[in-house]
């Protein structure tokens, strides 16, 4: 991999943390606090998780078998979707009163971020 290909993946998580830090924000001015902390949650799940899957992917990484690459990009990935699972269930269930609109929206917001940087980094 190649260091550029590392340093953009960081900059999407950057950006999906910046995105969902400013959508709190905005959402604690216009809405209230149940709807920021909701909306943090969501979108702190998306960049956590993909944070997560940037590092299994971009840490040192020297086999040549392609074979071997994606097959860490397979696992990555399927542990991605399990820690967004266990992070989703963990705030629905322990954080009340929440907002399940304002949770998956601003989920949904940092995860569509990614799409967005690439096409302004390229």
């Amino acid at each position: 991999m190649h260091l550029a290909e590392k340093r953009q993946a960081y900059r999407t998580v950057l950006a999906q943390l910046v995105t969902t830090l400013t959508a709190a924000l905005l959402l604690l001015m216009v809405a209230g606090s149940v709807y920021a902390y909701s909306g943090l949650a969501g979108g702190l799940i998306a960049t956590l998780a993909n944070a997560f899957f940037a590092f299994r992917i971009f840490v040192r990484y020297t086999a040549q078998e392609p074979g071997r690459l994606l097959a860490r990009f397979y696992g990555a990935e399927i542990l991605k979707l399990v820690l967004t699972g266990l992070l989703f269930a963990g705030v629905i269930l322990w954080i009340k009163p929440l907002s399940v609109g304002a949770l998956f929206g601003i989920f949904l917001l940092a995860q569509l971020m990614p799409i967005v940087a690439v096409q302004l980094l390229d």
